[in-house]
């Protein structure tokens, strides 16, 4: 499958940490497409939404966006758009989880297969 260049680039920004930026490159893919992309993208801007949150350590923010992107990513079958959704759900979920425990850890990645 072709993806669009906004695609793959939020992607990368996504996983160099430029969570708003990846955001800001899927916002212009989500005003273009039709559902069920339309939810795939809205998922994922929120989940990069929660990461802004937590780079502010903004711990409330975060879990609110988390909790309006998982049932938009939920939904879908995984692979979605060449991304393993299952795997990055439980990713967010322990990330968020160490976080509030008070433990350092990355924050997760796309690994796009195509």
């Amino acid at each position: 499958m072709v993806y669009s260049a906004a695609y793959i680039e939020g992607i990368r920004l996504f996983n160099e940490g430029q969570f708003w930026h990846a955001h800001e490159q899927w916002e212009a893919c989500w005003l273009e497409s039709e559902e069920p992309d339309a939810s795939f993208y809205k998922g994922i801007i929120q989940a990069a939404a929660a990461l802004v949150k937590w780079q502010q350590g903004n711990r409330r923010g975060m879990r609110l966006n988390w909790a309006k992107s998982y049932p938009k990513l939920a939904r879908l079958p995984s692979p979605y758009m060449g991304l393993d959704i299952r795997t990055f759900s439980m990713a967010m979920e322990q990330f968020i989880a160490a976080y509030e425990a008070g433990l350092v850890i990355s924050p997760p990645r796309f690994d796009l297969q195509y």
